[in-house]
């Protein structure tokens, strides 16, 4: 995108400073110059919401797609695998509801069609990653298969959180999407969030773009789209179908049926506002300053990366913060729980370049340059 074009997109670009928001710009003699780093890395819109300290923080700059209206607080983003810590969180409440125990296999709670040491797996397995499962199969019926003995390494795995939606469906005798929507959303005030994706939220969406700035034919609304069309070949909505449901669509249909590609997803289907996510940041935050044997690390990866039940661990700093990120086509995200410094914010981009942008964000605004930038 030309410069020239790029700025006049950004002459509206807000950074909210309204009310108790403050934000960097303010509090610097330097300016904080996003218009400068959206066109530099070619990410047209980016939106920045959660707590810094005592105060909220927003910022919103860009556009929602090329050519299209700004970003603002209302703009919807597709999470991708931000999705996981807010279904770690359900899975949480279950636990603590003694519904589901985090040490018994899942392999017992339905029949997953899981074999050998597969079996063994948990849902602490499957939220700290040392399932030993792949993250996707990309070819239909495949078994699937642990690489390794359950819980004894970290491998990010989104298959291993489609078994655990599909025994949370089994304990709780409710679709998933429906179950989250009464069980966590509702109830954290996410009134602007949806694990269902639908045409009508895509009209208020932002639309992924690639690394050279232009809009993407298949980001992740694509394959959405053709998920909802067919379940809607057989009456279906994302909104109440079941994961069985869901498979006997793709069969109905003739569709090969790859857990990837359904939706609702509890591995990266959630759809929000950053205003939305920012409420779930500030509830984790109070969770983890009262409970904090809940959040803390259960897998290592190496000496500054482990894995708590949801979260990633950052220990590069003299306390251990928490973080998570979402990467799919056209969209890269990320969170930051940072209990020492009372901070917890999320970065939502819609461009492919995103992760530079969000980081060279986080640096700026945070004043810290943690090591899950460099290993993610």
């Amino acid at each position: 995108m030309k410069r020239r074009t790029f700025v006049g997109l950004m002459a509206g670009a807000a950074v909210c400073s309204t009310g108790k928001f403050t934000t960097e710009a303010l509090a610097q003699s330097k300016p904080l110059d996003v218009a400068r780093m959206l066109e530099v890395t070619r990410v047209p819109g980016v939106a920045v919401s959660g707590t810094k300290g005592d105060g909220p923080y927003q910022l919103f700059a860009g556009v929602e797609r090329v050519g299209g209206a700004r970003v603002t607080a209302s703009t919807f983003f597709p999470a991708a695998s931000l999705t996981k810590p807010v279904f770690a969180w359900a899975v949480r409440n279950l636990v603590k509801q003694g519904k589901l125990d985090w040490d018994r296999p899942l392999q017992d709670y339905a029949d997953l069609g899981l074999e050998g040491t597969a079996r063994k797996i948990t849902a602490l397995h499957v939220v700290t990653h040392s399932t030993g499962l792949p993250n996707w199969r990309f070819q239909p019926n495949v078994p699937l298969a642990s690489t390794f003995e359950p819980g004894t390494k970290w491998q990010y795995s989104g298959e291993g959180f489609v078994l655990l939606q599909r025994v949370v469906e089994k304990i709780t005798g409710r679709p998933i999407a429906e179950y989250m929507r009464t069980a966590v959303l509702e109830p954290l005030l996410m009134t602007q969030s949806t694990f269902a994706w639908s045409p009508e939220v895509q009209k208020v969406a932002a639309s992924g773009h690639d690394r050279q700035g232009a809009l993407l034919e298949r980001s992740l609304a694509f394959y959405e789209q053709r998920n909802y069309e067919t379940l809607q070949k057989s009456n279906l909505t994302p909104a109440t179908a079941t994961y069985d449901q869901i498979a006997a669509a793709y069969q109905q249909n003739k569709q090969p049926f790859l857990p990837v590609a359904m939706s609702p997803n509890m591995a990266g289907s959630l759809q929000t506002t950053i205003g939305d996510y920012g409420v779930f940041l500030a509830h984790v935050l109070k969770a983890v300053t009262q409970s904090a044997d809940d959040f803390k690390a259960r897998v290592e990866v190496n000496r500054d990366i482990a894995w708590a039940p949801g979260w990633g661990v950052d220990r590069s700093f003299k306390t251990p913060s928490l973080f998570h990120w979402g990467d799919g086509p056209g969209f890269k995200n990320f969170c930051w729980i940072q209990p020492a410094k009372k901070s917890a914010m999320v970065f939502f981009t819609n461009g492919d370049s995103g992760a530079a942008l969000y980081a060279w964000l986080f640096r700026q605004v945070m004043n810290e340059d943690p090591s899950a930038f460099y290993w993610i």
